[in-house]
């Protein structure tokens, strides 16, 4: 397949530090998306996926990182965001690029989502001679990412999951959501898996949330994390739950992207506190309130984890509750 020539000097200097690889925290693995965004009759077309949304956000907050992804020759500008902030991007050219139609309500609680194209699925030979200090899954459809991809990654670094991508079907370009059929062998390489409350429910057929976090942890993830929507979000690790209150959301902007930059804030407090003691309760508010700052705005997360720091001082910190999920005052 063929490679883009600036890519391949990205390559290049990768491969050529490969013995400072310790010094690449995050590697993404998931396709680069166009996506379509119909917000009460108005249309946007721009890049997406958890690639897209969480490398961006991941290297405004400071961190080092790079993407795997796969996107068509004629959707290469799809990159160029991430080629502006120096993010080394490992592309292979695919006959098509994955688009999704996102189409938002009046107040954009619902959405409708198509997918009219899906890139070629990742291959063992198309993840790079690596080994950052996490790498995040990003599937968008059931067939991106392989378990042979999953079992190659878990040998070399600690795997981080989003995994809403596996559990959708496509059938006539509209999407299913159905569970995952290879999810215990597959899980069994996870260290740390994101899912959302309906997600969360379809794997384990648990409609209590700390029940479904426990029965995840039993398939191999040492962190769970369960996003809520407008009640927060739960974590759960080593037989404790902590849940995370949302802030008030104000003016929403855009939604998309919005568990991606979740997730990216998590990921970068989490390798921020690697440590006995891990507060995962600072750590949820943290990427709660990156989430918060994206919904404000059109796009990825461009801010700094300054940023963040002085959104949380004005709002104070609140502790989460171990009883409920409650909202900031």
């Amino acid at each position: 397949m063929k490679i883009i020539p600036w890519v391949h000097v990205f390559q290049e200097n990768l491969k050529a530090k490969k013995a400072e690889s310790t010094m690449l925290d995050v590697c993404i693995i998931g396709h680069v998306t166009r996506d379509i965004i119909r917000i009460e009759g108005k249309e946007k077309i721009l890049p997406g996926g958890t690639a897209y949304y969480s490398s961006i956000a991941l290297k405004s907050l400071g961190l080092n990182v790079a993407v795997v992804t796969k996107v068509s020759y004629s959707d290469k500008y799809l990159l160029n965001d991430l080629k502006k902030i120096n993010i080394p991007v490992f592309l292979k050219i695919t006959p098509k690029t994955t688009i999704f139609e996102n189409i938002y309500d009046g107040y954009l609680n619902h959405r409708l989502q198509k997918v009219t194209s899906i890139a070629t699925p990742f291959r063992v030979e198309d993840i790079p001679d690596i080994s950052p200090r996490i790498f995040h899954i990003g599937p968008l459809t059931k067939k991106d990412i392989p378990l042979e991809v999953l079992k190659l990654v878990a040998k070399r670094s600690i795997v981080s999951l989003d995994v809403q991508g596996f559990l959708r079907d496509v059938i006539k370009d509209s999407v299913k959501i159905k569970d995952w059929d290879e999810k215990y062998e597959a899980l069994s390489n996870v260290d740390i898996i994101k899912a959302n409350e309906m997600e969360a429910r379809t794997l384990t057929g648990e409609k209590d949330m700390k029940k479904a976090a426990k029965k995840l942890s039993k398939l191999g993830p040492k962190e769970v994390i369960i996003t809520l929507g407008s009640n927060g979000s739960l974590i759960y690790s080593k037989e404790k739950f902590y849940l995370i209150p949302p802030y008030p959301q104000g003016k929403v902007v855009d939604p998309t992207g919005c568990g991606d930059t979740y997730m990216a804030g998590y990921i970068y407090m989490r390798l921020k506190n690697y440590s006995s003691f891990v507060d995962f309760d600072r750590i949820g508010n943290f990427a709660a309130a990156v989430a918060l700052l994206k919904l404000q705005r059109y796009g990825p997360f461009r801010g700094s984890s300054k940023e963040v720091r002085r959104f949380l001082k004005k709002e104070g910190e609140i502790e989460s509750s171990n009883s409920c999920c409650r909202k900031r005052e």
